[in-house]
């Protein structure tokens, strides 16, 4: 069996600069600035390593990050301020403001989405 010491996810963004100013000043999270990328703290231990590719960046085919947030339209409302739109697919038949509503959480969360800067998905659940 292998040993290991911790584990962490990551994913790549066109501009480390730019992610930081997004994940810290829009979305609130810790963004610590490492020789290598970025740390963000979302998680309440492990944190996310982000990673710069420039040019060759080429967002994720699916969600990158899921925030759990206690109300959702007081997300909306926070993101909306600062400009952040929500993103739309129609297979999920979002409301008016972006969100998909469950009254059945065995059919999924309460759940909206963005996008950062470099185009990568982040998900927004109400706990």
């Amino acid at each position: 069996m292998l040993t290991t010491l911790r584990g962490f996810s990551s994913f790549s963004v066109r501009d480390t600069a730019e992610a930081a100013t997004f994940y810290r000043d829009v979305l609130g999270l810790v963004v610590r600035e490492t020789p290598m990328g970025l740390e963000i703290d979302a998680t309440g231990g492990s944190p996310v390593f982000v990673y710069a590719k420039g040019d060759a960046h080429e967002p994720a085919s699916f969600t990158v990050l899921n925030l759990i947030v206690p109300d959702i339209d007081m997300a909306v409302d926070q993101l909306a301020e600062s400009g952040t739109s929500m993103l739309r697919y129609p297979e999920f038949g979002q409301d008016e403001r972006g969100v998909a509503r469950s009254t059945d959480p065995s059919q999924g969360p309460t759940i909206a989405w963005i996008a950062d800067p470099s185009g990568n998905v982040v998900g927004l659940i109400e706990a």
